[in-house]
C-alpha cells in the first residue's frame, strides 16, 4: 500500500476559486457521495475562510499579500494544492477516528514542511478514498544589502516565488512523505515510474469520448462511398479492390499512430527525469557562484568610496593633477596662431628631389 501525495500550481485566481468550489462542495459532482458530504471536515483554517464563500480564500490570500507588501508578476503561482491520500485498500475496514488520526498525523507532516506557509487543510470523506486538500502560499522573504554614506543597512522584502517547488524537490519530498506514514504501513511509490495520475475530468471525458464513438457508422460511411459503374462486372477482385481503395488509407493513418504511440512509450522517462535533475543542479551551482562574486565584487567596489573624506581627497587629488597637466602644455605646447602658422610655412621651403640617371 503506498503513500500518495501530489501538487498542482494555481497560478490565477479564477483557478484558486474554482478549486474551492470543489473542496467545500458548492457544486455537484457526479464523483460525490452527497449522503456523506456532511462528514468533511476544514482541519486547518488559520485565515477563518468562510466554507460558503467559494472566493473566500483567494481574497484572504491576497489580502495576505497585500499586507506583506508582495508585488505580483505576471505569471507568478499564487499558490500549490497538494492533495495526500493512499491506496484504496489501505482505508477498508478503518474505523472514523482511525482516519481521523491518519489526517491529524498528515497536518502535523504538512506545517512542519511548510511553516506559515500552510494555510488551508480539507479533509473529503465522501468520495471514493478520503484525502486532504492542502493549500499553500508562495510568499518568500529576501534580505537585501546595502551601503550609503551613513554606513550599511539591511531590508526585507517579499516576493512571489515558487523555483524551490521543482522535480527535485518534490521527489524528496514523496520520500519524506512516505517517511512519515511508514508508521502506518504505508510505503513510497517507485522513483521515476512512468505511472501517472489522470484527473478525474480527464478521465470523464475520455470515457465520454470512448462511449461516443460509433466505428459501424464510420465504416458504414465508407462502404457508402464506394460507387460501382453500370456496366462494371462485379466480381470478388472488384470488390476486394474498391475496399481496399476506399479503407486502406483509414487502417494506415491508425498503423501510423500506433507505431508512434509504441516508440512513445520506449522512451525511457526515468533517465530523462535524472538527467533534467542533475542539469538544474549544475545550474544552481553556477547560479550561486556568481551571486557570490557579485556580492564579494560589491563589497570591494563599495568598501571604501562610500567614505565622504576618502572621494573629496581623490577629487581634490584629480583638480591638482589637471592644474599641473594643464602648466605642463602651456610651458612646452605653445599656441601657434593660424596666421604665424602661415607664414611660417610660407618661409621654409623645401629643394625638389632631382632624378638620377641611372
Amino acid at each position: 500500500m503506498y503513500a500518495i501525495l501530489r501538487t498542482k500550481k494555481l497560478k490565477n485566481r479564477s483557478k484558486i476559486t474554482s478549486a474551492n468550489r470543489h473542496n467545500l462542495r458548492l457544486r455537484w459532482q457526479r464523483n460525490i457521495d452527497p449522503d456523506r458530504t456532511h462528514l468533511n471536515q476544514i482541519l486547518y483554517n488559520p485565515m477563518g475562510i468562510d466554507e460558503k464563500d467559494a472566493s473566500s480564500f483567494q481574497k484572504k490570500l491576497t489580502e495576505h499579500y497585500s499586507n506583506l507588501g508582495v508585488k505580483e508578476k505576471q505569471n507568478n503561482t499564487l499558490a500549490f494544492e497538494y492533495l495526500a491520500t493512499a491506496s484504496p485498500e489501505f482505508f477498508e475496514n478503518k474505523s472514523p477516528e482511525v482516519i481521523g488520526k491518519w489526517a491529524s498525523d498528515q497536518v502535523k507532516f504538512m506545517k512542519n514542511e511548510f511553516g506559515d506557509r500552510l494555510k488551508l487543510a480539507i479533509l473529503h470523506l465522501d468520495e471514493k478514498s478520503p484525502h486532504i486538500h492542502f493549500y499553500v502560499s508562495t510568499e518568500l522573504k529576501s534580505i537585501k544589502k546595502y551601503r550609503n554614506q551613513k554606513g550599511e543597512f539591511h531590508k526585507e522584502t517579499w516576493s512571489l516565488n515558487s523555483e524551490k517547488i521543482n522535480p527535485e524537490y518534490l521527489a524528496d519530498l514523496q520520500t519524506r512523505f512516505a517517511a512519515n506514514n511508514k508508521q502506518w504501513g504505508l510505503i513510497r511509490g517507485v522513483k521515476g515510474s512512468l505511472q501517472k495520475n489522470v484527473p478525474l475530468k480527464v478521465f470523464y471525458k475520455v470515457l465520454d469520448r470512448v462511449m461516443a464513438t460509433g466505428y459501424k457508422k464510420k465504416i458504414d460511411q465508407m462502404i457508402d462511398q464506394i460507387e460501382l459503374s453500370l456496366g462494371e462486372r462485379l466480381n470478388i477482385e472488384t470488390i476486394r479492390n474498391k475496399i481496399r481503395d476506399h479503407i486502406a488509407p483509414y487502417i494506415n493513418g491508425v498503423m501510423k499512430e500506433r507505431q508512434l504511440y509504441k516508440e512513445f512509450t520506449k522512451l525511457d522517462f526515468h533517465k530523462l527525469q535524472t538527467e533534467l535533475i542533475e542539469e538544474r543542479k549544475k545550474l544552481k551551482l553556477g547560479l550561486d557562484e556568481v551571486n557570490a562574486r557579485r556580492e564579494v565584487y560589491a563589497e570591494v567596489i563599495n568598501k571604501d568610496f562610500h567614505k565622504k573624506s576618502i572621494t573629496e581627497d581623490v577629487i581634490a587629488e584629480n583638480l591638482r593633477l589637471q592644474n599641473e597637466l594643464q602648466e605642463m602644455k602651456n610651458k612646452y605646447e605653445p599656441e601657434i596662431h593660424p596666421v604665424a602658422e602661415k607664414s611660417m610655412k610660407d618661409k621654409i621651403q623645401f629643394p625638389t628631389p632631382k632624378p638620377q640617371n641611372v
